[in-house]
């Protein structure tokens, strides 16, 4: 029965050309202002960065190559599977699939597998602040002798008022 009203939903429906389908495919799709690209490292390190999704993969490569140290031999695939991304400025980013965030991993020729062997000493710099900037403050000391015997109203749990009969209800 299904099918029968689909095929019927199907041959009443009025002729459409090609172009008409890919107006409706395109207001159909939605549009994104920015792609966020995560690069990870073979040691789970990431670089975020954020592009506009016509730009192409070289822009990807670019940012990549200025936070590594020069001379490295790296290429970039997102997974799975693993797609290579071009390193030639022809996809954009749209193009491959990458748009609104993507997660983006890198390989070193020389198998580096630690983002400290790879990372320019500017980006290390950066990445130091930012964990400063980022650091969870020191808890305080234990008071001697404060245990788990605590006293007052909020000792056991509670919330400080007095247990009983509730005022609601009549007996």
């Amino acid at each position: 029965a299904a099918r029968e009203r689909a095929r019927r939903q199907a041959d009443d429906a009025p002729l459409t050309t090609r172009a008409m389908r890919d107006v409706a495919a395109l207001e159909k799709t939605r549009v994104y202002d920015r792609c966020v690209l995560r690069v990870e490292f073979p040691d789970r390190a990431c670089l975020t960065a954020r592009f506009h999704p016509r730009e192409p993969c070289s822009a990807a490569y670019a940012v990549v190559a200025a936070a590594v140290r020069p001379g490295l031999v790296f290429s970039l695939f997102a997974a799975p599977p693993r797609r290579d991304l071009p390193r030639d400025g022809t996809a954009s980013l749209l193009d491959l699939g990458l748009v609104p965030a993507a997660r983006v991993f890198i390989s070193f020729a020389g198998g580096h597998s630690s983002s400290a062997d790879v990372l320019s000493e500017a980006s290390l710099r950066r990445m130091d602040c930012d964990a400063a900037e980022d650091a969870v403050p020191e808890s305080l000391p234990v008071v001697p002798g404060g245990g788990c015997e605590a006293a007052g109203p909020l000792a056991a749990g509670g919330t400080g008022k007095k247990r009983g009969k509730p005022s609601w209800l009549k007996t």
